[in-house]
């Protein structure tokens, strides 16, 4: 693979920036669970719990702390989404420090834009999940491991921080006996039994214990030991999620990386038990895939720690790829992304100007409440520029190896602007809670109180964005209500009724109270 140039090099990081940040400001919680982990950020902030005792310490603290600093030059809403654009920075800046330590020159820059490529990146690492703190924790752990064959100080550094956070900062000891599992596992192996490795091992286990026991005394010392161990323990981690539900996934989430992953797991099948570089990453993916079983907090986001492997087998897999293969996968991105440019821009345009009448009537229906002409023009221009930045660059791509992941991560950052730049407003108006809140809040007078009776996502939503708390005494009572369910079944007086039109399951209601 050839080693990147300096001034390209300089680009690559200016690109992976933007891409990693673009989208995360200005903008609604958009699921169920950035309401519910932006719940946890506003309970650290109100001190009504300790980071410690939230199911993910680390990303509670450094959301928490982003959404202290930065208000009011931006919402703390979007300050705490921050958190996820850094850690992301960060996965990346590990899976390509990896990548380079296990192969050399040049697969830096091809395990970073392979990572940046996959579709389950693009859609979970843009949100407000934890998830995105335990991928780059695996990505620190499998860079600890790379770097260590070669300079056991710095990789026994790494190691250790990585063993610091699965314990301390993320699922706890579920996540530690993973961690040591991945550590322990490649000793199988002679290649990996040298002395350098056994000796950033045993400094980093060092290293790792001393600062976890000192973690815990101070837990113990400050009470917070009981809330720690209550989210921590092994005892919730046996309650393990179908694989008929989670393994499908992979089949998009993961996509091109399981591609290039196979081409170069079958170019090395014969002589896998000496191939150095490949065994981490094998027994890695394969106690990946076991991990994504456990509990997690989304629905898709226990598959993004795999995407670390798959990433550094992905930037193999690039090298040893046949020439027509390289160039079917190269001109299948080229052809896919001009279609979602195509369609997006299309779809955009029946939106805002109502042409074609038929889809423009569809998304019409879609959203109803939705106003033509939300989308600032600057966020066109954007759009505009964008995508005539990539059709221009598809030619000028060099024929080199890396250039099949070339084109898919850069059309995966050309999807992300279409959508955030064209659609955000659209998408608030379907799925987004600010819109809903600000029609009730038009029926009730001002500094009115609601008790919530309504599903957790939307309790935060309410406390966010109308500051109330729904708990206590209250004139008013705001409930969650199946479709089914008459107007006035209970007879209480009804003063408005309503729902996300995308999400139409969950209808509210506000009523006048009966206490």
């Amino acid at each position: 693979m050839n080693p990147t140039q300096p001034s390209k090099r300089l680009w690559l990081i200016a690109l992976v920036v933007f891409w990693a940040i673009y989208g995360l400001v200005g903008r609604d919680a958009w699921k169920p669970e950035e309401a519910l982990n932006f719940g946890q950020v506003m309970d650290w902030q109100a001190g009504r719990f300790s980071a410690w005792t939230t199911p993910v310490p680390l990303y509670t603290a450094v959301a928490g702390t982003l959404a202290n600093v930065l208000p009011p030059v931006i919402d703390s809403q979007d300050a705490a989404r921050l958190a996820s654009g850094l850690f992301i920075l960060l996965a990346l800046a590990f899976v390509g420090m990896g990548s380079r330590a296990l192969f050399g020159p040049g697969f830096g820059t091809a395990a970073v834009l392979a990572l940046m490529s996959s579709f389950g990146l693009m859609l979970l690492g843009h949100a407000l999940l934890p998830e995105t703190a335990l991928l780059a924790t695996w990505a620190l752990l499998l860079s600890g491991m790379a770097i260590a064959r070669k300079r056991a100080e710095t990789g026994a550094i790494l190691i250790g921080l990585a063993l610091i956070l699965c314990a301390l900062g993320l699922r706890g000891l579920p996540d530690l006996l993973t961690a040591l599992l991945v550590l322990f596992a490649p000793l199988l192996f002679s290649s990996w039994r040298e002395r350098h490795y056994r000796q950033a091992l045993v400094q980093g286990l060092v290293f790792a214990a001393a600062a976890i026991i000192a973690g815990l005394a101070w837990l113990g010392m400050s009470g917070r030991f009981g809330g720690w161990w209550a989210n921590h323990s092994l005892a919730w981690a046996w309650t393990f999620r179908s694989p008929a539900r989670i393994y499908p996934d992979l089949a998009w989430a993961a996509w091109p990386l399981w591609p290039l992953a196979l081409a170069g797991i079958w170019h090395a099948h014969r002589r896998l038990g000496r191939s150095a570089e490949l065994q981490p990453l094998l027994i890695a993916l394969a106690i990946a895939l076991v991990q994504a079983l456990l509990p997690v907090w989304s629905r898709d986001g226990g598959l993004l720690p795999v995407l670390a492997p798959l990433a550094l087998l992905a930037a193999y897999g690039l090298e040893v790829l046949r020439r027509g293969a390289a160039q079917s996968l190269y001109w299948f991105g080229v052809l896919c992304f001009l279609f979602f440019a195509m369609a997006f821009w299309v779809y955009f345009i029946a939106i805002e100007w109502g042409w074609p009448v038929n889809l423009a009537r569809h998304l019409a229906r879609l959203t109803p409440n939705y106003v033509r002409g939300s989308v600032p023009r600057l966020s066109i221009y954007l759009a505009m520029t964008a995508t005539a930045l990539w059709i221009i660059a598809i030619p000028l791509f060099q024929r080199a190896k890396i250039r099949p992941v070339l084109v898919w991560a850069t059309g995966m950052m050309l999807a992300w602007i279409l959508i955030v730049a064209l659609y955000r407003p659209w998408i608030e108006a379907g799925w987004g809670y600010r819109p809903l809140l600000a029609d009730m809040a038009r029926h009730l007078p001002g500094n009115a109180c609601v008790r919530a009776r309504v599903d957790p996502a939307m309790r935060v939503m309410l406390h966010y964005h109308l500051g109330m708390t729904g708990s206590g005494k209250c004139g008013y009572v705001l409930r969650l209500v199946t479709n089914g369910e008459a107007r006035n079944k209970s007879g209480a007086h009804v003063l408005w009724e309503g729902s996300r039109p995308r999400v139409k399951s969950q209808r509210y209601r506000l009523e006048l109270s009966d206490d």
